[in-house]
């Protein structure tokens, strides 16, 4: 399996290939669709360049200013791409309303070319980064992103087979506003969960008192207290508390 490293590094060289490939192709065909999805990929080259950077940093050992280390630099790279992927909707809904009133011409079948293109970037792109996501919070918002910009793609192919076949136009903006959705959805599930780890509130797999329990069920340990559970970084979760053990003596 690829490190973290080698999954962005490839991730981000295939995003910025397509990027100039839709941003051309939308200019061209004049398609809001396929701009809108290429200004996502910018984002995510941006996403992609900022986990990079993280993934590299987080490797840091351990110093005394910083006892667990640089592994969080992750969590708030995958705040900011969470934040950022917000932002980009205004953009697009803005343009998305204006070509609403009032359509554009299109090149259907050359939106329609370029559009598969893209999803077969994104599928790429994603398949490099899928495994290792499911235990890396930050590769899992690079895979966030990447599977936004797929679904952008599926809908400016469903758009430009739409105008080819019935010649209406509006299914172009509507299909950016399809986009901003999913965009917003796939944000939110980021954003919560970074803030979840940032707050260190307790993971979400572990049960607090269960965890209590097991411990006040070891011989010799009289009770549990102050006990706090909380995740340094998505995989990596942390304990402290203090037990009381038989003979009144104290340990943490």
């Amino acid at each position: 399996m690829l490190s973290a490293v080698e999954s962005l590094s490839w991730a981000l060289g295939i995003t910025a290939v397509f990027f100039v490939v839709e941003l051309v192709g939308g200019w061209w065909t004049g398609s809001l669709a396929l701009i809108s999805d290429a200004l996502h990929m910018g984002f995510d080259m941006t996403a992609l360049a900022l986990g990079l950077f993280a993934a590299r940093v987080s490797r840091r050992p351990a110093d005394p200013q910083r006892t667990f280390g640089y592994q969080r630099v992750e969590v708030l790279a995958a705040l900011a791409n969470g934040v950022a992927l917000i932002l980009v909707t205004g953009v697009i809904l803005r343009e998305a309303y204006a070509r609403f009133l009032s359509p554009q011409e299109i090149k259907a079948k050359e939106m329609l070319v370029i559009a598969v293109f893209g999803l077969l970037s994104n599928l790429a792109a994603g398949a490099v980064l899928l495994r290792s996501s499911r235990s890396n919070i930050n590769l899992r918002g690079a895979f966030l992103h990447v599977l936004s910009d797929a679904l952008g793609s599926v809908g400016a192919i469903a758009a430009g087979a739409v105008i080819l076949k019935t010649g209406w136009l509006r299914a172009d903006p509507l299909v950016s506003l399809l986009i901003c959705a999913g965009i917003v959805v796939t944000s939110y599930w980021l954003v919560r969960d970074s803030v979840h780890i940032l707050l260190e509130s307790t993971p979400a797999h572990l049960e607090l008192e269960e965890i209590r329990s097991a411990l006040e069920a070891l011989p010799g340990v009289r009770s549990v207290h102050d006990l706090h559970l909380w995740s340094v970084t998505r995989g990596t979760e942390s304990m402290s508390g203090h037990v009381v053990v038989e003979g009144d003596k104290h340990t943490a």
